[in-house]
């Protein structure tokens, strides 16, 4: 990792590994604070390195977004359908969007960015759904809103 991205500490060493880990998960030791990661490769069998995901997780030193108000589920005359809106909070990169069949079944997600309306088509006609929606940024997740139920 580097702060500057041209001075470099190694935060994980793999050169004497030579074990398969095509979905390799590392979990480092203690917090880094880096703004930029490399990969450096040293050596593959084949003559091309690919790299499908590289995922970096943290936190940022800023505030994370309001808890969000005033969410409102319109379904639509064609039951499958509906409109979820809320208010545009300040400081977020996007939001997600959650909702079940149940206030403690919201196993669905869907994710927005730069937008605080979602028109959402996949619903099942004669079926009640509750819903919930949370900012984030790249400071954090807001508290959900309260759940609102859609008959």
């Amino acid at each position: 990792g580097s702060m500057d991205g041209k001075i470099w500490s190694i935060l994980v060493d793999r050169i004497n590994d030579y074990k398969d880990v095509p979905n390799d998960y590392i979990e480092l030791d203690f917090p880094q604070i880096v703004r930029y990661i490399r990969y450096k490769n040293i050596h593959v069998p084949m003559s091309k390195l690919s790299i499908s995901d590289l995922r970096i997780f943290g936190s940022g030193y800023g505030q994370i977004p309001a808890k969000v108000k005033n969410l409102v589920v319109n379904r639509y005359k064609d039951r499958r359908d509906a409109m979820i809106t809320w208010d545009q909070q300040e400081n977020f990169i996007g939001y997600n969007i959650v909702w079940g069949i149940s206030p403690d079944k919201m196993y669905n997600s869907w994710m927005v960015y730069e937008k605080h309306f979602l028109e959402l088509k996949s619903l099942t006609v004669d079926q009640s759904y509750y819903f919930s929606v949370e900012a984030f940024n790249e400071n954090g997740i807001s508290e959900r809103t309260v759940i609102v139920k859609s008959e």
